[in-house]
């Protein structure tokens, strides 16, 4: 263990020499919503869930050393229950090579107050009163296993809103990253992020969306834009594409096929490397402070999500994730941080 993070050390302060331009580069952040297995099947279970799915962090965080990259691990109630989950990722904690946060799954989060569905599955959907009790419990939960209190946040299903980012500075987190830009959760009882900032800012008192005093919680929201640039251009003409009257004519995906507006997501799960490094190049263009990255434990081996189904489709998803981080750090010169610290620079 200690040879391994003496590795971790070499490589970040081979990147720093080799990156003169540093500062003025996005810092790169890699997250990781640490979670249960069976979400992809539209059933949302209180109990019985299983985290065999942790098994596959040692090989995902052993890349990470190698790149010099921290990722922030966000766990919600099924992983910080399991002794062996948290046996995978507590050391990683202690010793500096990651950061843990907390992730809230409010099916599987007590006290179990809500009925099961689809639309309590969104925090934001929820009496306020019950996400704050969901989110004391997960906090102290979190705190008890881990031996320090989270102070990075990400709802499930992104679900989260205004009022529960109060609720976050209440429990004394700094940072959320739950608003995923220029995406639409609204049909499936979601938020609507279409008009949020892709760039960091504190939360305004409307609006989760809304940037507001700088005493707020900062938001950091998940990467996303357009591979061609001029982001709120470029979805503009998606949501003219998206329109009922030209739905028939698959004008989304045409505009996809022709390069005009793809919109890419920062995953690995949903982007390909050349996607995603064309993402990177629009946002070092536009000079943002901070690129997020997003992937799912259970997308860490192969058989509990449908980004990484069997092996074949984990090396791939791994390949691309890894050929990315290195254009990141070795090619743009991106730092790396954790959320916790990107939050702190920032202040």
């Amino acid at each position: 263990m200690v040879a391994t993070q003496r590795q971790y050390e070499m490589t970040r302060q081979t990147i720093a020499r080799n990156s003169p331009a540093r500062n003025a580069r996005p810092r790169l952040v890699v997250t990781v919503d640490t979670e249960e297995e069976g979400l992809w099947g539209g059933e949302y279970r209180r109990e019985g869930n299983t985290v065999e799915n942790i098994r596959g962090v040692p090989r995902f965080q052993q890349i990470c050393d190698s790149l010099g990259v921290r990722p922030t691990y966000l766990v919600d109630t099924p992983v910080a229950a399991s002794d062996e989950a948290v046996a995978i990722l507590r050391p990683l904690q202690d010793e500096g090579r990651a950061e843990i946060g907390a992730h809230l799954h409010p099916w599987c989060a007590p006290p179990f107050d809500e009925p099961l569905g689809s639309e309590n599955s969104y925090q934001c959907n929820l009496p306020v009163s019950l996400q704050r009790e969901k989110l004391h419990n997960l906090t102290g939960l979190i705190t008890k296993q881990f031996g320090s209190r989270p102070v990075s946040f990400r709802a499930g299903r992104y679900g989260l809103d205004v009022a529960g980012a109060r609720l976050l500075e209440e429990l004394g987190y700094r940072v959320d990253s739950s608003v995923v830009p220029f995406y639409d959760y609204a049909p499936q009882h979601g938020p609507d992020f279409r008009d949020a900032p892709h760039t960091p800012y504190h939360v305004g008192h409307a609006s989760l969306c809304q940037r507001g005093e700088a005493s707020s919680i900062l938001e950091v929201p998940v990467s996303t834009g357009y591979t061609r640039g001029e982001f709120n251009v470029r979805s503009r003409w998606r949501a003219w594409a998206a329109s009922p009257a030209l739905r028939p004519l698959h004008m989304v995906g045409i505009l996809d096929r022709l390069g005009l507006a793809r919109r890419v997501k920062f995953s690995p799960e949903q982007a390909s490397a050349a996607e995603m490094r064309r993402l990177v190049d629009a946002y070092v263009r536009q000079r943002a402070p901070v690129m997020v990255m997003m992937l799912h434990s259970s997308s860490l081996s192969a058989g509990h999500s449908p980004y990484a189904a069997d092996a074949a489709a984990l090396e791939k998803l791994l390949g691309a994730m890894t050929e990315t981080i290195k254009y990141c750090c070795e090619e743009m010169g991106m730092p790396s941080q954790t959320l916790a610290e990107f939050a702190q620079t920032f202040a």
